[in-house]
């Protein structure tokens, strides 16, 4: 139960102090916030595909929040919550370690420097609400990837790419087994966006960053955490550059060097988050395995079946958009910053006690759910 009103307690808090949270914050966390405000005077309601600002601006609008910043962080904190709580429901929140609720209480640390305001994340987070809500079935993913490409027309156009990563790994991922053919994955799949970014757009791998971070020191914005690439400039180097910069992003070794406490927090948290994907991916392919040989699963620990399919679609989804991140993310305070609406499919993976999951019937019922046929079949 204490867990159970400690995240309760925590959700209300969050809606509680948002519209006043991010008065408290440094100018450079409110950036986007101010300028979507902003367009939000102007009188012009278009949609228009090429002004992510004016997009998320629409949204606002068709909400009723165009005046309202204080209730459209409230309410971003409110589907945070919403989102954290299809992550791990009731019952499940009570079998949560120690270790899981200091992890919830920094997620929503996080949710409230960065989505407490007019946010573009406010679009992303509805759909991982969305993917963390609906139930298993093929429809069900469609319209998931169609809200993935419907936020890349509008508003961020790389989740095009996670679009088509997200259906690659849902169906790849339950055929892998271990964690060396995941690494394998992620390596094609920079080769293949080498080439293509090479011969249609005539770009390197890494163009969108190095522009981002050029313009920026044309403009003298100091960055205290750009992300480099750490590779020679070099057309053959361009996949596995961006490779290096994938392990960058899973453990931010980068952000050690600065001798930051802020910075040694965040690498810590982040490289225990990534961590808990890459475990509970293994866990889902051992459960898988033993399901598929007849053996009974360990009851010494909750099965990650009994959550399926949140676990695949999040571990799915977490892969792809980290995968296309270290192309993109000019800096480590974006990267958290985009991170941020996706924080409940983390939690999503949070390990939890047996509890009262430990009868036969239960334990056989989760194994079925972890075959490949129950991941990808309605």
């Amino acid at each position: 139960m204490f867990c159970q009103l400690w995240v309760l307690a925590l959700a209300g808090l969050a809606v509680a102090v948002a519209s006043n949270f991010r008065l408290s914050l440094d100018e450079k966390f409110t950036l986007d916030g101010n300028y979507i405000e902003t367009t939000l005077r102007i009188p012009d309601a278009s949609l228009r595909p090429e002004d992510p600002f004016r997009n998320i601006a629409l949204l606002y609008r068709f909400l009723g929040l165009s005046e309202a910043a204080d209730l459209a962080a409230m309410l971003s904190l409110a589907v945070f919550g919403v989102a954290v709580f299809a992550a791990l429901r009731w019952d499940e929140l009570a079998r949560l370690t120690p270790v899981g609720l200091c992890v919830i209480t920094a997620c929503y640390l996080l949710a409230m420097i960065y989505l407490a305001q007019y946010s573009k994340e406010f679009a992303s987070l509805l759909l991982i609400a969305a993917l963390l809500w609906v139930p298993a079935g093929l429809w069900w993913e469609a319209a998931l990837v169609v809200g993935m490409v419907g936020y890349a027309i509008t508003i961020r156009p790389y989740w095009g790419i996670v679009a088509v990563l997200y259906v690659a790994r849902r169906l790849l991922l339950p055929r892998l087994r271990g964690l060396l053919p995941v690494l394998v994955l992620a390596a094609l799949t920079y080769v293949g966006l080498q080439f293509a970014t090479n011969q249609f757009l005539g770009q390197s791998l890494s163009h969108s960053r190095v522009a981002v971070n050029a313009i920026r020191a044309e403009i003298n914005v100091s960055v205290g955490s750009l992300i480099v690439d750490f590779l020679p400039a070099v057309d053959s180097l361009q996949w596995l550059n961006a490779l290096i910069v994938l392990f960058s992003l899973l453990a931010p070794w980068p952000l050690l060097l600065d001798g930051s406490l802020a910075f040694l927090a965040m690498a810590v948290l982040l490289t225990f988050l990534w961590g808990l994907v890459f475990v509970s991916l293994v866990r889902v392919q051992r459960e898988r395995s033993s399901s598929l040989a007849g053996a009974t699963l360990d009851s010494r620990h909750a099965p990650l079946a009994e959550r399926a399919p949140r676990v695949e679609r999040a571990i799915a989804l977490l892969l792809a958009l980290v995968v296309v991140q270290a192309i993109f993310e000019p800096d480590y305070g974006s990267y958290v910053k985009h991170l941020a609406p996706v924080l409940p499919l983390f939690i999503e993976l949070l390990p939890l006690s047996p509890g009262r999951i430990g009868d036969n019937r239960e334990l056989s019922v989760a194994a079925e759910a972890a075959t490949p046929s129950k991941v990808v079949q309605p």
